[in-house]
């Protein structure tokens, strides 16, 4: 019988782990630069309301990814992934403070 190499047999059992076990620290991205990408891209279109309002959208990070994806697509895709995942882990960490 074949034992599986232990690196493998790690990332078999990540795969299976649920999101909320990911913390926000392992999300790609920077903060600082998300920053700066916000006060560019995001603030000609909404104010901070938007993330901290009763009935906002988003509810995971799953869904934060979502959403950044979304207003990507509606400013003509022009953010990179890179930019994109400096903007999620920025509005993480300043409005949202997903697990």
């Amino acid at each position: 019988m074949r034992v599986l190499p232990v690196a493998t047999t790690l990332a078999l059992a990540v795969l299976f782990l649920p999101p909320a076990v990911f913390s926000s620290a392992l999300l790609p991205g920077d903060a600082g630069r998300g920053k700066s990408l916000h006060d560019a891209q995001c603030t000609a279109c909404h104010d901070s309301s938007v993330y901290t309002r009763a009935n906002r959208r988003v509810k995971s990070v799953e869904g934060l990814i979502g959403q950044v994806e979304f207003c990507n697509r509606n400013l003509g895709g022009k953010l990179s992934r890179e930019q994109m995942n400096d903007l999620v882990q920025y509005l993480n960490q300043a409005y949202y403070k997903f697990e």
